[in-house]
């Protein structure tokens, strides 16, 4: 008996995620046909990085560095480029990793976070309905659209797993949950923007002495086995993360903020009060007439209008978990202001890692899950229809109030609009991009008529379906999601989405030769990006997708090498630098005060390092070609007549290797930061290698755990079905 009932739940909780599956397939239309694009930094810095972690896995190796990005990147060390993230894995199995695949791997995210704020849902209230309806809410939010940083809806994705897992775990005392928590944890800390692991962190924490006090004070379990159970999701968290744990400790003397940040800086992209308007007018955002220094992909907190009215008609009862609640959503929003209020900065200067991180407006996510949850006992009480006669006059009246004010802000919104004269004078360019070019003519006026006039088109709906004769879980469920999917139109051009075909972005990565070519890496690296910035709005830089490596002055990854960012802003070194090969010999090496001696007559190549090497001259036979290029691999064939030193322009970094003739060499930075070695006169062979031995230390335990985690998770099977 017990049996078919959980069939029978678990059929209905599947229906519900093919539901929420069809929802967000829907909603996202743009990516899930592929008729327009992501844009900004998802174009700039997510996908070339992709598209590089994904040609070293398909090349047989792993994804340590890639010799085209910004003349050589340690891409296992940057938090944000997804070289852990085992998606981008599963993804680079699949094919080439071009925005096709990008696109699906945005809608698996949002789908995720769908899932998983369901299974934290109906853990609450245990109402199937409710939950569905709640994460449709979460999964159409403004959060979730304002989609250009595919790494915080990752966050949002795997967000309500790790509370949900973890809240099991402190109620059952389950190791088997336990070790959920640990999967959800490091897959947060892959796959989302760090600072929302770092949140996370502090926010379980909490939770884990809320619940160690509860225990002691009820003595209802013993608090040595609730600790006991914290162990197991540390330990599988720390297995499974030490490769990308290594990595990113590796990378913090190299990084620009491997220091931590000023605090002005962490307060960029703070939430701007005016933005609150987008809880019920989500398409402001946008409108032309706004000033705000705030980025349009941080300024929408839309949740839904049925949300906003259940927690007004049915507020929240002060129970414990609610409190919590209360306290999340208000430090939430507080913290999203920046420098508005003390919040922020009491963090940067008290708590450890809250200088590391910038944009307030992310914690727009924690704001939205504890309002969400916070609504969750009034929808189950509304679906339920748990209500008395004087609940029933207070629902109609909270929505002729509400309807009442929608009509006053149309009214008034009207008379200053000229959205309809507007409608009469866009020149479109053909039906896809009448939307697109409509919304960004949009003043404030016209967005708060077009918004009010919709919603108050829902309330009137709604107090109609409050009728008795009417009511029905479906009409409801139909008139909540019909209200998210519409507004999920509305901003999607404005937050999500460009004017660009797939298609043109997908022909340029297609272009791309497969595996790593050695054409090109004669030519000079001016050369080699004379072509740089042609389509730089539709892919970016060409350089990342031609395999030919280039150099510019770009420098759109957030870990960007503070080496580098040095050696760009000396003129004469970067100028020179630019006009020679990847590989090439110097005949003489001078102290970095001396560049000036590029800008005299001579026939001899020049190295700059600090401690210069005595024993070279001009020598007129030389020759350096890479004949072998992979991503943490170079062959260069030499020939020169007397010592001369080799110079790879690719940046320095401390697990380079080198060998000549299969002789270890020592490598020196030169050129500010790149690499060096002397070769002897002669014909020989040399080998620069990118071996983080650190990292493949950890990557075998990272295997160890995967193999007990499989074996552990067969076993249960087997003893499941046998019993």
């Amino acid at each position: 008996m017990r049996s078919t009932t959980l069939l029978s739940q678990n059929g209905v909780h599947y229906k519900n995620y093919l539901l929420l599956l069809l929802i967000c397939l829907l909603a996202y239309w743009p990516l899930t046909f592929g008729i327009f694009s992501v844009k900004n930094d998802a174009i700039h810095y997510f996908l070339p990085y992709r598209f590089h972690i994904s040609e070293a896995l398909r090349n047989g190796e792993g994804p340590f560095w890639s010799p085209y990005l910004y003349l050589g990147n340690p891409i296992q060390g940057d938090m944000q480029s997804g070289a852990w993230n085992p998606v981008v894995w599963i993804f680079s199995a699949i094919g080439r990793y071009d925005l096709t695949l990008f696109h699906y791997e945005y809608l698996l995210y949002i789908f995720l976070g769908g899932v998983g704020m369901y299974k934290l849902t109906n853990r609450l209230v245990d109402h199937s309905h409710t939950a569905l309806l709640i994460a449709v809410s979460y999964m159409l939010s403004g959060f979730m659209l304002s989609g250009q940083l595919i790494n915080w809806l990752a966050a949002a994705a795997f967000l309500p797993f790790v509370i949900h897992y973890y809240l099991l775990t402190n109620h059952t005392l389950s190791v088997r949950n336990a070790v959920k928590t640990g999967i959800a944890l490091f897959l947060l800390f892959t796959a989302g923007y760090p600072s929302f692991f770092i949140l996370t962190a502090y926010l379980l924490v909490i939770l884990f002495f809320v619940a160690l006090v509860e225990k002691i004070k009820t003595k209802d379990k013993a608090p040595g086995k609730f600790l006991l159970v914290q162990l197991p999701a540390v330990l599988v968290f720390a297995g499974l993360s030490l490769p990308a744990i290594v990595s990113y400790i590796d990378l913090l003397p190299y990084y620009q903020r491997g220091g931590g940040t000023s605090f002005r800086d962490t307060v960029t992209n703070a939430f701007d009060l005016q933005h609150t308007l987008s809880v019920l007018f989500p398409l402001s955002i946008k409108a032309n007439d706004i000033v705000s220094e705030t980025d349009v992909t941080c300024r929408n907190i839309y949740f839904g209008i049925f949300p906003l009215l259940i927690l007004s008609i049915f507020p929240p009862k002060l129970s414990r978990r609610n409190i919590q609640l209360l306290l999340l959503t208000v430090f939430a929003l507080l913290f999203s202001l920046g420098d508005s209020t003390p919040i922020r900065k009491l963090c940067y200067q008290f708590l450890p890692l809250m200088d590391t991180f910038r944009h307030p407006s992310q914690m727009r996510l924690f704001f939205i899950l504890a309002v969400l949850l916070l609504a969750v006992p009034g929808v189950k009480k509304l679906l339920n229809q748990e209500y008395t006669v004087p609940d029933t006059k207070k629902i109609k009246r909270v929505a002729w109030i509400s309807a009442c004010l929608l009509l006053i802000v149309a009214i008034v919104a009207f008379t200053q609009s000229g959205i309809f004269s507007n409608l009469q004078t866009i020149n479109t360019t053909g039906p896809r991009f009448t939307l697109k070019n409509i919304i960004d003519a949009f003043s404030l006026a016209d967005t708060f008529l077009l918004n009010a006039l919709l919603q108050l088109l829902f309330i009137i709906v709604f107090i109609l379906w409050c009728n008795k004769s009417i009511q029905s879980r479906p009409l409801f469920s139909c008139l909540w999601i019909t209200n998210m999917l519409i507004m999920a139109q509305l901003v999607l051009p404005a937050s999500f989405v460009s004017k660009v075909s797939p298609k043109e972005i997908n022909q340029r990565i297609h272009a791309s030769a497969p595996g790593f070519p050695v054409t090109g890496l004669q030519n000079t690296l001016a050369e080699n990006s004379k072509d740089a910035f042609d389509n730089y709005n539709t892919t970016g830089l060409s350089y990342f997708y031609n395999k030919r490596i280039g150099i510019s002055k770009v420098t759109n990854s957030p870990a960007f090498l503070e080496q580098e960012d040095t050696f760009i802003q000396t003129k004469l070194l970067y100028n020179y630098v630019a006009s020679l090969p990847v590989a090439y010999f110097a005949d003489s090496v001078h102290p970095m005060k001396d560049t000036i001696l590029l800008g005299q007559p001579g026939g001899c190549l020049h190295a700059f390092n600090d401690m210069p090497l005595p024993g070279l001259s001009c020598t007129e036979k030389k020759s350096a070609i890479i004949t072998k290029i992979s991503a943490n691999r170079f062959e260069i064939a030499t020939e020169t007549n007397s010592n001369a030193l080799l110079v790879l322009t690719q940046n320095y970094y401390h697990y380079w290797q080198v060998s000549v003739d299969g002789e270890p060499g020592k490598i020196t930075k030169v050129n500010m930061c790149f690499m060096g070695i002397i070769v002897p006169a002669g014909t020989h062979k040399v080998i620069f290698s990118f071996v983080p031995h650190n990292t493949i230390k950890a990557l075998w335990v990272q295997l160890a755990v995967l193999l007990i985690l499989l074996c552990s998770g067969l076993y249960f099977i087997i003893k499941r079905n046998r019993q």
